[in-house]
């Protein structure tokens, strides 16, 4: 088949494009395509010359015709060709000489094809694996740093620098519902660590505008004159050009990461984008670290409230109170001035009470009222104050020899069960503001002064009113059986007398009879008033069985007219925690068993023997006797008040005996029961048991 070729037709449908020149660079002849690929009317090219005209640097022109002049293959050599609307495109071409028969150079050929989308997509690849990379690299810079505050933040700096221009970086940060931004710099000082540069107040900060609008602040001109409160302590040279991006986790804005430039229009919407990747990495982990810190601070914030708790159970002084709270509250909230204030409500007054720092003497010499000063205003509202700046506030009271210091304030009420009670107030140094933490903190302290000094007042109350009612029952029963002794001698006068008839003198008797069981009852009731304000500190090791033998050997004295014999089975020495009280349990166990057995020869058996009860020590007496016993239903009331359970007139008692053993024993930390001698059998008499503590420091 044959087969005809329109060369120029070829020519003119290739894609690449072609074109044969002289060394020197003048155009012979170029296809459609060529003109194309550089935005040029076809007739327009032969009026060009490639070196002065079409390329963008002629030094890479003259390499490739020197490369063809040594005869060395030219392809795929790539040169940027200016293209008719001043824009460049990326070229790769291949070229040869052409030569004459006589094998003389006449012209150079070249194809060239356009690249430029190639290459585009070529530097795209290469940008997004340099950001890659580099964000790889501030995730092992914030995850390798404990403190993404400090140098996690500032080693972000060094990477961030090979992507964006920037005269300085800043940081801001806030807790959730804070009041304050704390601004964190690069330090100049070390290339590894930041600092702190200020706290501005949150309202009209670059974070609220952030949390508010959610987009970044792209600034372009007298960027330090905008109004934002971060700026008021950027330090440095005029900035121009601002940039700021929200630090972002799990939908709340933590702050902001911030940059700066001298120079106008530095930064725009794609630079936003990377500087967005930038904060959400480190907002994950600055979101992370706040966290772990959060509870590392709620965590030490209960170690001290804990160690706190047990130093005010020690103390025995409000100044003791005052000293605890104060020492373990600068733990949690750091201060450099403490002062506590008690108010007077009827004199409406505020008084200070303890003080720490540098005034502490001008404090402590000047009391106020409630209707001064921020104290003051904490007293009656009950409610908590935060100051950036007190010296500043209109309600501050000036105390005399402290000068003004403009010093930041946390004021919280102590509050009790009638009211506030005081204040708790404490100071930082100018610009170290407080936070909703240390509010938080200083509550839980201020409760546990509260309550501590409620109970320390409690306390003085009752031990006031403890020996007021030991004074009035010493005198009132010293003056009654005063009164019954004159009573009882003079009836006793009068049943000597021969003149009183012998059928009256029988009133005389019970009259003597009732005075006798007066005496008795105000000697229980002295008895019982003492076992109610008893408490620990009155509690000593006790020798029960010396206790037991000089009961034993008092019996026969104490019931002359019968024959008791007592089946003792003791230690030779056993130690309980208790008083001189104890004396009279066994006193009454004893002579009840006597009173309430009718037989003619009266035995008892008591016996004592160690127990151990859980993990505690006891020292356990039984009193066994042959009376008629107690039945099983009427054994629960044995132990009340001015219950006697046979009213047996020839048997003197007022029904308090074993209500006062019970007492006793319930004050000793021990027990009392009552159980047949005979197991089921009532009848054959009684076993009252008592267990009480064995003393841990002696042993027998």
């Amino acid at each position: 088949m044959d087969f005809s070729l329109d060369k120029d037709a070829l020519l003119n449908t290739l894609q690449d494009g072609l074109l044969v020149c002289s060394k020197e660079g003048d155009i012979l002849y170029s296809n459609p395509a060529f003109a194309s690929i550089l935005g040029l009317a076809p007739d327009e090219v032969r009026s060009k010359n490639i070196p002065k005209d079409l390329v963008e640097r002629v030094l890479e022109w003259k390499a490739m015709i020197s490369l063809l002049e040594q005869g060395s293959l030219v392809e795929d050599y790539e040169i940027k060709f200016k293209k008719a609307d001043g824009s460049r495109t990326c070229a790769a071409v291949s070229a040869s000489q052409l030569k004459d028969s006589a094998g003389q150079s006449v012209g150079i050929a070249v194809v060239l094809r356009d690249i430029s989308t190639r290459k585009a997509i070529e530097q795209e690849l290469r940008e997004k694996a340099f950001r890659i990379d580099f964000m790889n690299k501030i995730a092992k810079v914030t995850t390798t740093e404990m403190d993404a505050r400090e140098k996690a933040l500032a080693s972000v700096v060094h990477e961030l620098r090979k992507l964006v221009n920037f005269d300085l970086l800043t940081v801001g940060l806030t807790e959730e519902h804070g009041r304050h931004v704390q601004v964190v710099v690069p330090d100049p000082d070390s290339p590894t660590a930041s600092r702190e540069l200020g706290t501005v107040p949150y309202e009209g900060s670059v974070v609220e505008k952030l949390r508010l609008g959610r987009a970044p602040i792209v600034v372009g001109k007298d960027a330090n004159r905008r109004p934002y409160t971060e700026l008021s302590i950027v330090e440095g040279k005029k900035f121009n050009s601002m940039l700021c991006v929200p630090l972002t986790s799990r939908g709340k804005t933590l702050g902001s990461l911030n940059l700066y430039h001298s120079k106008q229009d530095e930064y725009n919407l794609e630079t936003a984008e990377l500087l967005q990747m930038v904060a959400d990495q480190v907002a994950a982990i600055v979101d992370n670290l706040v966290l772990m810190s959060y509870l590392e601070r709620k965590i030490k914030l209960q170690e001290m409230l804990v160690r706190t708790g047990v130093e005010l159970q020690k103390a025995s002084t409000t100044e003791q109170i005052y000293a605890a709270i104060a020492s373990n509250l600068r733990e949690v909230v750091p201060y450099i001035d403490l002062s506590f204030y008690l108010v007077d409500w009827q004199k409406r007054m505020i008084y200070p009470v303890y003080a720490s720092g540098g005034y502490t003497d001008e404090i402590m010499a000047y009391p106020g009222t409630v209707d001064e000063g921020v104290v003051g205003v904490v007293a009656k509202t009950g409610g908590a104050e935060f100051l950036d700046d007190v010296d500043a506030d209109p309600r501050s009271a000036q105390v005399p020899g402290v000068p003004p210091e403009h010093n930041s304030m946390l004021a919280v009420p102590l509050t009790a069960s009638e009211g506030v009670m005081g204040v708790l107030e404490v100071y930082r140094p100018r610009g170290q503001v407080f936070t909703n933490s240390d509010l938080e903190a200083g509550k839980l302290f201020a409760q546990q002064a509260s309550v501590a000094l409620a109970n320390f007042r409690t306390m003085a109350r009752l031990q006031e009113a403890k020996k007021e009612i030991e004074l009035l029952n010493d005198l009132m029963f010293h003056d009654i059986n005063n009164f019954n002794f004159a009573t009882l001698n003079y009836i006793q006068m009068m049943a000597s007398s021969g003149t009183i008839p012998v059928e009256q003198k029988v009133y005389l008797e019970k009259s003597l009879h009732l005075i006798r069981q007066t005496a008795d009852l105000i000697d229980n009731v002295k008895k019982l008033t003492k076992i109610g304000v008893m408490n620990q500190d009155d509690f000593v090791p006790v020798d029960l069985t010396a206790v037991l033998r000089k009961i034993v050997s008092g019996l026969e004295t104490a019931f002359p007219d019968r024959a008791v014999s007592v089946n003792l089975s003791v230690p030779d020495r056993c130690f309980v925690t208790a008083n001189k009280l104890v004396e009279e349990l066994f006193v009454n166990l004893l002579s009840n068993s006597v009173k309430y057995d009718q037989h003619e020869q009266v035995e008892i058996d008591l016996d004592c023997a160690k127990v151990v009860e859980g993990a505690k020590t006891f020292w356990k007496v039984c009193i066994a006797d042959r009376g008629s016993g107690i039945p099983d239903e009427k054994k629960p009331l044995l132990f009340q008040k001015y219950v006697r359970l046979k009213a047996d007139p020839k048997i003197e008692g007022t029904g308090l005996g074993l209500s006062i053993c019970r007492a006793l024993a319930d004050r000793f930390g021990g027990r009392i029961w009552v159980e047949d001698r005979a197991p089921g059998r009532h009848e054959l008499g009684a076993r009252f048991c008592v267990v009480l503590p064995a003393a841990k420091d002696i042993q027998p």
